[in-house]
């Protein structure tokens, strides 16, 4: 597979509330770029990205899920992530990887709590933010009531990229044109609020703008540094089930989405030492955990790694600030779902994947001197659970088990009680139960037999 120059490539982690639609969303963008060849859905268990026997009953993502497109000289990559609040510690961390948080809203439900969640979650990172109202195609949606919500709820700074046309089988672009049809709203008045909301972030363009010689390719040109700092917020509209501005998403990733070189970039702390870490090829490698993984099949943990610095070949060395001795990566592969495809070299600005070696979320891994890049901030687990194995045999087995979910969930905490008792910390009940389910003889995901039972909360 291809290896891009730095500014060619668009990382998104797909946020937002349970139901919205950011699996649909990512399957439809997989299937328009010609990487899948048929549609994947949700409701019909074909999905690629809700792989799990879990996920695929109840409908809903348990976990994020990493996958890639290429798109008019683009590579994008895109982390789904679960949108129940009680898996919001890999959707958290999937932020790590990304310069574009994508808020999706269903545009039947409207705002809800994970949204307004994951939304400041975005912003207290640092990253630009885009917000898709999905499933317009829904009965009795208020799309102007959408749209009105959103810049109370988050500014003014929100605003329409794209409005729906022809009674939602379309969207007209209000970047590109200062008139046409729309359902709703006003396309002359969604460009010229664009315009205003990009040279609001650069003097000089406003200066232009005010004398009225500004041109059209420098406000796009212009318009990722706007949503970067927040002074852009734009909405795309989408039916991601009825292929409407699915290609229109896809063709905005260019110059409404921060690259690497124009989103956030990292800082890596040595000590008192503090190194930005300008996205290049040239230098040490510098790449970060955001997502372990572990097969259910064959046991291989699979580590997700947004690369920040330098390249990285399978013959090098990488370490950690806590792990100096070093390690050779193996394979540099890109995942889609469950499959990984291997590349020949992983470099700045890609997200890979490493498999079978033992480092944590949040780890930073580099080949010169070793440093920490910051992570997301993550909630305090609060809701706990002490348990007691049915027998005595079984802790060891137990044990391991509960590890292995705290390795893959930041929000996920097994831990020995005061009396010695196994005590299991989360988000809430629904994380919980479900780790707990996965240990039972019916799913076996490493053929463990958990024989073991709550026996109620720790205060």
């Amino acid at each position: 597979m291809a290896i891009f120059d730095v500014d060619k490539y668009r990382n998104i982690a797909l946020v937002g509330h349970g139901g919205a639609g950011k699996t649909s969303l990512a399957e439809a963008l997989l299937f328009k770029a010609g990487v899948t060849n048929r549609l994947g859905s949700v409701p019909d268990k074909t999905s690629i990205l809700d792989y799990t026997d879990e996920e695929k009953e109840k409908l809903s993502s348990l976990d994020s899920a990493v996958c890639a497109l290429t798109h008019k000289g683009l590579h994008v990559n895109i982390v789904d992530t679960p949108g129940a609040p009680a898996f919001c510690g890999t959707a958290i961390a999937a932020l790590a990887a990304a310069e574009c948080a994508v808020i999706v809203i269903s545009a039947s439900a409207g705002i809800q709590v994970n949204t307004r969640k994951m939304m400041e979650r975005a912003k207290e990172y640092g990253l630009g933010v885009w917000i898709v109202v999905n499933h317009i195609d829904a009965s009795n949606v208020d799309l102007p009531g959408i749209v009105s919500q959103i810049q109370e709820a988050f500014g003014p700074q929100c605003v329409p990229l794209n409005l729906p046309t022809g009674g939602g089988k379309g969207v007209v672009d209000c970047f590109a044109n200062d008139s046409g049809d729309a359902d709703f709203s006003d396309v002359g008045d969604a460009h010229t609020a664009l315009i205003e909301a990009v040279v609001g972030a650069d003097d000089e363009l406003m200066e232009k703008y005010l004398g009225g010689e500004l041109s059209d390719d420098e406000a796009r040109d212009a318009a990722a540094k706007a949503i970067v700092q927040g002074e852009l917020v734009p909405i795309l509209f989408t039916n991601s089930r009825g292929d409407v501005g699915i290609a229109e998403f896809l063709d905005s990733l260019e110059s409404f989405c921060p690259s690497p070189v124009t989103g956030k970039i990292r800082t890596l702390v040595e000590g008192e030492n503090e190194t930005l870490l300008e996205p290049g090829q040239e230098g040490p490698f510098v790449g970060q955990v955001f997502k372990i993984t572990t097969d259910p099949k064959t046991n291989i943990k699979h580590l997700s790694i947004r690369v920040h610095s330098g390249k990285l070949t399978p013959d090098m060395t990488v370490k950690t600030v806590d792990e100096t001795k070093g390690t050779r990566p193996g394979h540099v592969m890109r995942s889609l779902g469950t499959e990984h495809s291997e590349i020949e070299a992983a470099v700045a600005g890609d997200v890979i994947c490493l498999a079978k070696l033992d480092f944590n979320v949040g780890d930073t891994l580099c080949t010169g001197k070793p440093g920490k890049i910051a992570m997301p901030t993550f909630p305090q687990p609060m809701f706990s659970l002490a348990l007691q194995s049915k027998a005595r045999g079984d802790e060891d087995k137990i044990s391991g088990a509960l590890r292995r979910f705290a390795e893959e969930d930041p929000c996920f905490i097994s831990e020995r009680g005061t009396g010695g008792e196994l005590v299991v910390r989360g988000m809430g009940d629904m994380q919980l139960r479900t780790y707990l389910t996965r240990m039972s003889p019916q799913h076996k995901p490493r053929r463990l037999s958990p024989a073991l039972k709550p026996v109620g909360p720790r205060p």
